[in-house]
Order: structure tokens, then sequence, then C-alpha cells
């Protein structure tokens, strides 16, 4: 009856929900038995050691309810919150147990668990201290669901028997390695970014739009159809017509609401990769500005791995300090890293011209 929460969560507007992890639980002690029902939310007003919340259940049954996710059976327990912290970066998130049934009681919500093997070592052997619930709120502090469950050692939450450990998802962080853009880069940076690509995207809808409404209207359809729309009604006239000239004439017109579209599109393709490589040579990613043009072009192309490329080169610190730094070298040579190497491969550059230009760069800086 119960899944993993598949869309995305906001933690910033005030109207939709924000996730927070949380502990609630006093685990047994050493030899005691495994529990079947755990406590995962007290009743009333919840409080953090640490000043976050308050937080609160307001509708317990509809919390349940919301709980209830289609596509799945079980909300899964894993270690310190490893689905939400680890598996985003690659690593293990093994569940160590499955809630099977929450229920609401007068001291909270409480779940059912069925404990994995391993999981029901650690909570026997005392590994952990609490169990802690990832939920989902509003920004008035309102519980509206509970996602999954983890082993924690952190103890925070006040009141009752509860422990509490909290951690709000770096939605910044999450964002940055979505987009592809650096570690170092601001939320103003960030925003602008998005803005750019959202106005690029308008851009190409409106043009699009714009060239199908004639087509649109010559078949009978709303100027504001679909593309789709406008496609099934070019072949439903050209099976009714007895003349092909209607025919010909649209697809005259198809043909050039298509070199239309194709042009926007790399034009916004090389807007977006032109601010990305941009935007990593404002950071200081050493040996990219030499070859700008030809990154560029490779983004268009291939904008995941080239991001991955350059958000692989190292940055040129203050005083011209690489970081990470490169290798050392003999007599103030510079020696290459093998994403140095890697990157002059691709571009076809001969590595000592390129690391000729690395040097050429940090005496720059200094």
């Amino acid at each position: 009856m119960f899944g993993n929460r598949t869309r995305f969560v906001s933690l910033n507007a005030a109207s939709v929900d924000a996730v927070a992890l949380c502990a609630a639980l006093d685990l047994p002690a050493e030899g005691s038995a495994v529990p079947e029902w755990v406590h995962l939310l007290p009743a009333g007003e919840i409080r953090t050691g640490d000043n976050r919340g308050p937080y609160r259940v307001a509708d317990p049954q509809s919390l349940i309810r919301n709980s209830r996710l289609d596509g799945g059976d079980r909300l899964p327990i894993d270690e310190n919150h490893a689905t939400d912290l680890a598996a985003p970066r690659g690593e293990p998130a093994p569940a160590r147990g499955w809630i099977v049934e929450l229920q609401h009681r007068q001291d909270g919500i409480w779940g059912r668990v069925e404990w994995t093997a391993h999981g029901r070592r650690l909570v026997a052997g005392r590994a952990y201290r609490g169990l802690s619930p990832v939920i989902q709120h509003q920004k008035s502090g309102e519980i509206t669901a509970i996602l999954r469950a983890s082993l924690v050692n952190r103890p925070n939450l006040r009141g009752l028997t509860a422990l509490h450990q909290e951690n709000t998802m770096d939605l910044l962080q999450q964002l940055l390695n979505a987009l592809g853009l650096p570690a170092g880069t601001t939320a103003d940076q960030l925003v602008e970014r998005v803005t750019s690509m959202h106005a690029a995207q308008a851009e190409v809808s409106t043009a699009l739009q714009a060239a199908l409404s004639p087509i649109a209207k010559a078949v009978g359809l709303a100027v504001d159809a679909e593309a789709s729309a406008v496609l099934i009604g070019v072949e439903a006239l050209k099976r009714s017509s007895g003349s092909e000239d209607a025919v010909i004439a649209l697809q005259a017109e198809l043909a050039t609401v298509t070199t239309t579209l194709n042009t926007l599109t790399e034009e916004t393709k090389r807007k977006a990769a032109a601010t990305f490589v941009d935007d990593a040579i404002k950071l200081g990613r050493v040996g990219l500005k030499p070859v700008r043009d030809r990154y560029v072009t490779m983004h268009m192309a291939d904008p995941a791995n080239t991001e991955a490329l350059i958000s692989a080169m190292p940055v040129l610190g203050a005083g011209g300090s690489v970081v990470p730094a490169t290798p050392p070298a003999r007599e103030g040579e510079v020696s290459l890293q093998a994403e140095q190497l890697e990157v002059a491969k691709m571009l076809g550059i001969d590595p000592k011209d390129y690391a000729e230009t690395l040097k050429a760069e940090r005496a720059a800086a200094l």
C-alpha cells in the first residue's frame, strides 16, 4: 500500500510541500525484542533541539492516505538517510526494513515494520539510537506525508519518546548537479541560468506557434492548435482532397516551419552552450578560455559529456594557485592531469601546447 514518492518537491515555495529528514523513536536496549511497530511521529506540536519547525500533524488520516503511493506497497527504512544523501551520488542505499502499514494512535503515527535480516541485527545490537522518518511538510509546518525512514544516531526531537535528526535537503546543490553547473555557482547565478533556459524555450515555442497558425487555419483548426494536431489535419486533407495543389502548398509551408524551427533550435543550443562555457571561464576553469569556441561547439553536439569535461577542469584560485593542484613538475613546467590530457586529446591539441597555455594563464594570475 506504500511506495516511493517520485514527484519533485520544492523547498522554497510557500504553497507547496518541503521535505525534512527527522528522527522520532528510541530503539530498544540490547537484547530486547526488535519492535514490529515503531513510533514515527508524536502527537501534538513537534519541536526540535535545533529550533526547526515546529511541525504538527493536522489530519492524521489524510497523512496516512498521502503516504500511500501508486506503484508500490512499502516505505523503505535505510541507514543515515542514504536514499536522500548517498544514492544521488551513486552510493549504495540498501533497505534495512520496510514499513508496510501506518496507524494513527493517541500518541501519534506508528508504522509496522518488516525488518531485513541485516536491519534486525542492527536494531538488536544497538548500532543505531533512533529511527528518523523523512516527512513531507508545508511551509506552515503541517506534515502532509511520511515518505520513508532511516536508522540514525543523532537525537534532536523534543517531547515524548522521540529523537529527531533533521537536515533540509540541499535543493541548490541538487539543481546545480542537474544543470551541470559548478559547485561554486551562487543562487543568483542559478536563477539567471534557469530564467535564460525558460526564455529560450518560450522563444522557440512562440516562433513555432506563429509559423503553424496559418497552416492550422487552412486545415480548419484553431490557430493555437498543437503541432501534432496540425500534422493530423494536413494528412486528413491529403486523403480527402481531390486536388494536390492545396496539399503541396501546405507541405511547402511545413518545410518553411521546419527550417525556422531548426534555426531557432540551433540558436538556442548555441546560447546555452556559450552561457555554460562563459560561466566556467568566469569561475576560473584552467585552459578553457583559449579554446572557448571549440567547447561551445562540443557542447552543442553533446552537452552532458562536455559539461562533465569542463567540470573536471581545475580552478585557478587566488594568487595563481590551481585547485586541485596539478602534479609536481620540473623547472617550472606545468604537468597535465589525466582530465586535462583527455581534454587535449578530444580537442586535437598537442599536450605540450596545452600545458604552455595553462602555464601562461597561471603566470598572468600572479
